[in-house]
C-alpha cells in the first residue's frame, strides 16, 4: 500500500510539474501580449467544430 501512495505522491507531482513547464512555455513573448494571432492560422471556435462535425461525436 505504501508503493501505491509513493507512486500517486510522484505522478501527481511530475503532473503538477510538466504542466506548469507546459503553461509557462504557452505564453506569447515579450512585447506580443497583446497582438492578434497571422491571419493564416484558423480560430477555433465551437460553431466551427459543430459545421465541421468534428466535436459533436456523431463522426
Amino acid at each position: 500500500m505504501v508503493i501505491f501512495w509513493a507512486l500517486l505522491a510522484v505522478g501527481f507531482v511530475a503532473c503538477v510539474t510538466i504542466g506548469s513547464v507546459a503553461w509557462y512555455s504557452s505564453k506569447r513573448p515579450a512585447g506580443w501580449e497583446g497582438s492578434e494571432p497571422p491571419g493564416w492560422v484558423n480560430k477555433i471556435t465551437p460553431k466551427n467544430l459543430r459545421d465541421s462535425g468534428d466535436g459533436d461525436g456523431n463522426g
